[in-house]
């Protein structure tokens, strides 16, 4: 009898620790980018003084486009797949017939203002995407502080512990680069060229500045509706091309989660969520609970103050919950949703026949 008892106790236990770790939904905590923490910051006087270049420009690769009439880009990739908005005055050609050859052109007036790349195909003179940090590190000067000069104001990025960590900022002629770093496997994973004015109307970084700061301008409600949805496209496809270059299958796009996922973030930006302790916002398990989605295991990533999508991906990855969900192996299906500066992304698990998935 007193066998069949401790038999009893450890099956409980035991069956207790599975229900523990195996918890089928996962809903990490809400991540805050720079647009929320960083601090823009006047200085009366004329003391700060400008940094020389370390690096000469490339003059070869995707960088050099930067600056260039729209009709480089198209001798060099073709038209893109689709043009869609920015909320930063230029448009994003979208170049995804691949994703290891996945890359944003972001362009006004006929003229290149920024890249971003994720794809490991992609020439990111003088980088490569999966480079080693240490690698970088033996050629790159990591500086904590970059000042630029446009016209007569002066501006100085200021970045912190963990931006150097994970953004590094590089200063070039009159180009600046920040490399993205996946801080777990220590590998460049994304490189985003930039001109120095739209990186200032970004404001990735503290800034401290004398003169005028450049400002931008607040969207109209179907412009901003417009941007929304550019940036759920862009985060469905850099999520799915960081899943393959880790060896994991593409996700697929499910309407029913994505309604759900565009709820959530516009429900935490009408609450000015900063943190996922209000009782005003639903939970996802909750959510999922009064939807007729069928699913064996779920996921949910928000984000908050990220500038854009590939901002808001990369903060998720070097989360290690946030990254788990992402690599997830079984899952099958996500939903994007964004609304405004709140993103949120939600993974599940389905039982489908192979020959469904595409």
């Amino acid at each position: 009898m007193k066998i069949l008892f401790r038999i009893l106790i450890a099956i409980a236990i035991i069956l207790v620790l599975f229900i523990y770790f195996d918890n089928p939904i996962q809903e990490n905590e809400l991540l805050t980018g720079s647009n929320n923490k960083g601090q823009i910051i006047p200085q009366e006087t004329e003391e700060i003084v400008e940094t020389n270049s370390i690096f000469s420009r490339p003059k070869t690769g995707i960088s050099v486009l930067v600056g260039r009439p729209t009709s480089e880009v198209i001798k060099l990739l073709g038209k893109p797949t689709r043009i869609e908005p920015s909320a930063y005055g230029y448009d994003w050609w979208v170049y995804n017939t691949s994703f290891s050859s996945y890359q944003l052109i972001g362009v006004s007036d006929e003229k290149v203002k920024q890249v971003f790349v994720i794809g490991n195909k992609v020439d990111v003179t003088p980088y490569n995407i999966g480079q080693s940090i240490e690698d970088i590190y033996r050629f790159t000067l990591v500086q904590s502080e970059i000042t630029i000069t446009i016209d007569s104001n002066t501006y100085t990025f200021s970045l912190n512990e963990e931006d150097i960590n994970d953004r590094i900022l590089v200063q070039f002629d009159n180009l600046l680069a920040i490399l993205y770093i996946d801080v777990n496997d220590k590998l460049l994973e994304a490189v985003r060229f930039s001109d120095p004015e739209t990186l200032l109307l970004q404001k990735p970084y503290d800034i401290l500045y004398s003169g005028s700061m450049i400002e931008t301008h607040t969207p109209s409600s179907s412009f901003q509706i417009a941007v929304d949805r550019a940036n759920e496209r862009q985060i469905y496809e850099i999520t799915n091309a960081f899943r393959l270059r880790h060896g994991v299958s593409s996700l697929d796009s499910d309407m029913a989660l994505q309604n759900i996922a565009r709820e959530q973030s516009k429900e935490m930006a009408k609450n000015n969520v900063v943190i996922n302790e209000s009782n005003e916002i639903p939970s996802l398990s909750d959510t999922l609970k009064e939807s007729n989605i069928e699913f064996s295991r779920a996921g949910g990533n928000t984000a908050a103050f990220y500038f854009d999508a590939g901002e808001a991906v990369n903060g998720w990855i070097n989360s290690k919950s946030h990254r788990d969900t992402i690599l997830g192996r079984k899952y099958t299906h996500i939903g994007v949703g964004v609304y405004g500066n709140y993103y949120t992304q939600n993974l599940i698990e389905r039982s489908i026949a192979k020959e469904d998935r595409h």
